[in-house]
């Protein structure tokens, strides 16, 4: 596509200009660079769960010119195995929908009708790799990055980092199906624009040709159990974020909304996808030690032939109790492309050991049930993944 090298033309171009504006008037300043990693496991004891774990490696630089304005690049890479069935948040739901006439993907929910789950094994992605420019008109990013619609999401607090009920980096299970974050494209090259926050309001859009890379935790390019490989192509997101603290009670405020739109198609089965359209919402209140949340999103999937809407919402709690963070969460997506529903809860309790260690503990249930789709007189199959799950993350 010739929009690649256009647009990084045009970001060299700007860039060029800035310098050379800089240089004109002094030398720049040097670069900052910053280096971060991460490592984490989750395991739970509900039944044939395995024990997930990644590792994080970053690198960032950036340098302020004379004019003020800050250039600079982001990168990292990841390592990561989740449960086998349901790597990148794609795949058959357990306990499938075998015997369906069709098979079918749903272009935002990653969910698959098929006879079988998959085994997918340890996988490494660069996930960012990204060059910006901020300045006092806001910031501009053009690489492998998330779109602003996830970016900008606000929802319900967790006191688990990685292993969440909903949108989970590690999900030990394979039975987390609520998620809110509405990232669409993944980690696909896109340009993104966010304005500064103004009045503690800040907006944003971003533009993703093709999402064809294949992240760890969103995969829009995975062809899940034989399905006909489903592309998202001319994405287009805009969003807006809150975040106010009120001088009185000293609450702070925050909220989100989020739209995208994308055309989606199937070489196999052109007559089924057409274009997804995606929204979501999310709002939360800190207070002094107490913050409660709510996240919600849908999305129509990119089916146009038959039923396809995927739906999910969440609610959460957390306390700090001297030094423990205590949390509650209820949440529950649903899927009218493969007939699932999902409820899903937990109850837990984190602490920060030291600076950057972190141990969080809790018990998890989550119950699936899944319609035979186009098999109407059987009955709908119910799976249960209910047990203890144990969370420990590392950040240095």
């Amino acid at each position: 596509m010739m929009w690649k090298p256009l647009t990084l033309l045009t970001l060299l171009a700007i860039l060029s200009a800035a310098t050379g504006h800089a240089q004109a008037q002094d030398e720049w300043d040097v670069w900052e660079t910053k280096v971060d990693a991460e490592m984490a496991f989750a395991g739970s004891t509900a039944d044939g769960a395995p024990v997930t774990y990644l590792g994080a490696f970053g690198l960032s630089t950036n340098r302020v010119l004379d004019s003020g304005l800050e250039i600079g690049a982001v990168g990292r890479v990841e390592v990561q195995r989740d449960h086998p069935g349901r790597a990148g948040f794609s795949g058959v739901p357990d306990g499938g929908a075998g015997g369906v006439p069709w098979e079918w993907q749903g272009a935002f929910s990653g969910l698959a009708t098929s006879t079988e789950r998959e085994h997918v094994g340890a996988r490494g992605q660069l996930e960012q790799a990204y060059f910006y420019v901020e300045g006092g008109y806001g910031e501009v990013r053009l690489g492998r990055d998330k779109g602003v619609a996830a970016r900008f999401h606000e929802g319900a607090p967790s006191v688990f980092v990685e292993a969440s009920t909903a949108n989970p980096v590690l999900d030990p299970t394979g039975q987390a199906y609520v998620r809110t974050d509405h990232d669409l494209t993944g980690p696909a090259l896109k340009l993104s624009y966010a304005s500064p926050r103004i009045l503690g309001v800040r907006a944003g859009a971003s533009f993703t040709p093709t999402a064809d890379v294949r992240g760890l935790d969103r995969d829009p390019a995975r062809n899940v159990g034989g399905n006909p490989q489903v592309g998202v192509e001319s994405a287009s997101e805009v969003a807006v974020n809150v975040s106010r603290k009120l001088r009185e009670s000293g609450v702070r405020l925050q909220a989100a909304l989020a739209y995208s739109h994308a055309d989606v198609s199937s070489d196999i089965k052109p007559d089924i996808y057409g274009t997804v359209e995606t929204w979501s919402a999310g709002a939360s209140a800190e207070f002094d030690t107490l913050t409660i949340g709510v996240s919600l999103l849908n999305s129509n999937n990119g089916v146009e032939t038959g039923p396809g809407d995927y739906s999910a919402w969440m609610l959460g709690v957390t306390k700090r109790v001297f030094s423990l963070d205590l949390g509650v969460d209820y949440g529950e997506a649903s899927d009218d492309l493969t007939g699932l529903e999902t409820e899903s809860w937990s109850l837990g309790v984190a602490k920060d050991l030291r600076e950057g260690l972190r141990v969080a503990g809790g018990y998890r249930g989550q119950t699936v049930r899944q319609r035979r789709v186009g098999l109407g007189l059987l009955p709908p199959n119910r799976v249960s993944a209910d047990g203890i799950v144990l969370e420990i993350t590392l950040s240095l």
